[in-house]
């Protein structure tokens, strides 16, 4: 079976199992880049209404559950497709200029490291390097919205191993990614003077994908503490099912199998050979 063939069926496949298969944001495409700023305004996600002003912000390549009080995004997805993207990453982060009235933001775009405490990278809830396929997307994964404070060694280790679950997967069958943050512990919110946004305690990622061998659709999702000191992913797997109970179910947003849900593997899907990070 071809490449295109298996990328066919996948695509079947997700589209009767219900899910969002967005292909404006599948790499190698050619339509007219969406443009930024679409947003929805939602109802506070887990609770009661809120006086927060929750919106769902559309930047083309991905989307933002973005709140506008804390000044932080709660949850983000997007579509991949084959990587075939060179558009280069951008050297600066800028505010975003794409929020409706009224709709505030990070103080700053500078370096969580010049602030009081040490030891935290501006850290990309969606991968730069996902979008790179679109030069206007993978500026956009640079706005302060798609920023938030993260453990150094986090981001450039276990994170980064969660991202490139999705970089290699992307090129067997087009991959759908959810995540977000959970705030849950004032003592460590060292930024709320100099960037006006609290540091998460936890990041969530899920990826849902169909095995190429067999066409069936497989997931995988960890829920990871914002630390020091972690090495490796595998403690840290849960399935949606269980994401939904620690998260909320209209927050994790994904729609699936039952089936689907409770999957949880043994380990963290083994990265292809031969997979290109970049």
């Amino acid at each position: 079976m071809t490449v295109a063939d298996r990328w066919a069926r996948g695509l079947r496949l997700l589209g009767a199992l219900g899910f969002a298969v967005l292909l404006g944001a599948c790499g190698g495409g050619d339509e007219e880049p969406a443009d930024a700023g679409t947003d929805t305004v939602y109802p506070a996600p887990n609770g009661p209404a809120s006086t927060d002003r929750v919106i769902r912000q559309d930047y083309g390549g991905y989307q933002l559950t973005y709140d506008c009080t804390t000044h932080t995004a709660l949850q983000y997805s997007y579509t991949l497709g084959f990587d075939n993207g060179t558009a280069a990453r951008p050297t600066s982060f800028t505010l975003d200029p794409t929020l409706p009235a009224g709709c505030a933001q990070q103080n700053s775009a500078s370096s969580y490291a010049g602030a009081i405490h040490p030891g935290y990278d501006r850290g990309h809830l969606v991968s730069s390097n996902h979008m790179d396929y679109n030069a206007d997307y993978i500026q956009r994964a640079n706005y302060m919205t798609n920023i938030v404070p993260q453990v150094a060694t986090f981001n450039r280790n276990v994170w980064l191993d969660a991202e490139n679950v999705a970089e290699c997967y992307r090129d067997l069958a087009p991959v759908q990614v959810y995540g977000g943050v959970v705030y849950s512990d004032e003592s460590n919110d060292w930024f709320l003077a100099s960037h006006g946004i609290r540091t998460p305690e936890y990041f969530w990622k899920a990826i849902v994908t169909t095995d190429p061998a067999t066409g069936a659709a497989k997931a995988i999702a960890w829920y990871i503490p914002n630390v020091e000191g972690l090495t490796a992913l595998d403690p840290y797997l849960v399935s949606i099912t269980e994401l939904e109970r620690l998260v909320g179910t209209d927050l994790v947003g994904i729609t699936a199998p039952a089936a689907v849900k409770a999957m949880k593997p043994a380990t963290s899907w083994p990265l292809p050979a031969g997979c290109n990070y970049t």
